[in-house]
């Protein structure tokens, strides 16, 4: 007997097409939201995941959205504890495995992590940087980074606390400076290692016991001569310190002025250059309080001063200036007028060392603007950090100074000594 075949609409032979279940469907809805969300993220930041923003990038309707999260904060949660909690974690233990021995080379993931971080990397970070801002957000991340540092001190008890916070910090700071930072940066690798020997030289751990008073921090104050763009360049710091640059309107500005929005225009044109202007201070600030103000001074000096720049960042009275430092960093990697203009200031500032350096040392200029690019990344690690955990408070930073005179003066004191000399 002929087997019967059956027909499709048109006479033709009907296809057996094979049936997508409501399951998979529903996997392969998450992983178009999962993807799309982790784009805008390592992109935009937290506040860049607007539910809305995240259908449309994904390419469907804000249904499935909105029928599975309330909030962007839902989806950030949800993309950390799922995928960027352990890439987090993978980046400091590669970190500390490296820092740890004497003999192993930093990975090649390690290093292009930190120069030019992939979208998880930067996504991690991203939401390590902001996470006080975010209620469901900040205990997981906390719980994190605590338990970091804790498993760090635990699997290296003949290491300082203070040594084992440059794990966490320097990592953490290399990305989030890293699309502020100046295109000519030296390679990572030299520098790297030169930090690694620094911070296991046992005549560096072995120092403890100096203490100074903490430096004080306020949010710098304008002076360009105008009263009023003062007061609303002012205003702009105080309100992106407080609830980031992608939420700072024009209306919270006006009000931390004093003053309608209106007039800010016989001034200024728009929050971008407030902005900038803002950065301007801000790394003015960062270069009178450190780099700058450090060259001169002898060694025993010189640590003092790191002690109590240390002390100063962590105090909870500069608590303002630590959020101003990290909201302006994570707003420079999202904005690309924001990060040249950082990128120009950066430049300015260290062209003042590296170029008297390389007068004497043409080598050695590379080698000077890699410390100093080092210093930076660590204390805005340490800066953003310290706004979510208490941890590296109480520490004793004597190491840690030890280890920056070092290299301070191997990259740059001795080479400025010598150029002074002749």
């Amino acid at each position: 007997m002929a087997q019967k075949i059956s027909k499709g609409s048109f006479g033709e032979p009907a296809t057996d097409r094979p049936r997508v279940s409501r399951a998979q469907k529903t996997r392969e809805v998450q992983e178009a939201i999962t993807a799309s969300a982790l784009e805008l993220l390592a992109a935009f930041g937290v506040d860049g995941l607007a539910l809305t923003k995240i259908a449309a990038h994904a390419g469907m309707s804000n249904g499935p959205l909105y029928g599975r999260y309330d909030s962007a904060e839902d989806v950030a949660l949800e993309l950390w504890e799922e995928k960027l909690r352990d890439h987090y974690k993978r980046l400091i233990l590669e970190f500390n495995a490296f820092a740890s021995s004497k003999d192993l080379e930093p990975s090649q993931w390690l290093l292009q992590e930190l120069e030019a971080p992939s979208a998880l990397t930067a996504a991690a970070v991203e939401i390590v940087a902001v996470a006080r801002r975010f209620p469901l957000l900040v205990d997981s991340v906390r719980d994190e980074v605590e338990a970091l540092f804790q498993h760090i001190c635990a699997a290296h008890p003949d290491i300082p606390p203070a040594i084992c916070s440059l794990r966490l910090t320097v990592p953490t700071g290399c990305v989030l400076k890293s699309r502020s930072v100046p295109k000519t940066r030296p390679p990572w690798k030299a520098i790297l290692l030169q930090f690694r020997e620094s911070a296991l030289d046992p005549k560096n751990l072995d120092q403890q016991g100096l203490s100074a008073s903490p430096v004080s921090l306020s949010i710098p104050t304008p002076d360009t001569g105008d009263v009023g763009l003062d007061e609303f360049v002012s205003a702009v710091m105080e309100v992106v310190a407080r609830v980031g640059f992608e939420k700072t309107t024009a209306h919270r500005v006006a009000r931390a002025a004093g003053h309608s929005f209106s007039s800010a225009y016989t001034h200024v044109g728009t929050k971008d250059e407030l902005m900038h202007m803002a950065i301007g201070q801000m790394m003015d600030q960062i270069w009178r309080t450190g780099t700058a103000s450090f060259l001169e001074l002898g060694p025993e000096e010189y640590k003092n001063a790191i002690i109590a720049l240390q002390i100063g960042l962590l105090a909870e009275s500069n608590r303002p200036i630590r959020q101003l430092r990290t909201e302006t960093t994570v707003a420079m990697r999202h904005h690309t007028d924001l990060a040249a203009a950082g990128r120009k200031r950066t430049a300015a500032s260290l062209a003042i060392v590296s170029d008297a350096v390389e007068k004497t040392y043409p080598d050695a200029a590379a080698a000077a603007a890699a410390f100093w690019y080092l210093t930076a990344a660590s204390g805005i690690g340490t800066v953003s950090l310290s706004l979510l955990t208490d941890a590296f408070r109480n520490l004793d930073w004597t190491p840690v100074a030890a280890v920056a005179y070092e290299m301070a003066f191997a990259t740059t004191i001795e080479p400025l000594s010598k150029l002074s000399k002749a």
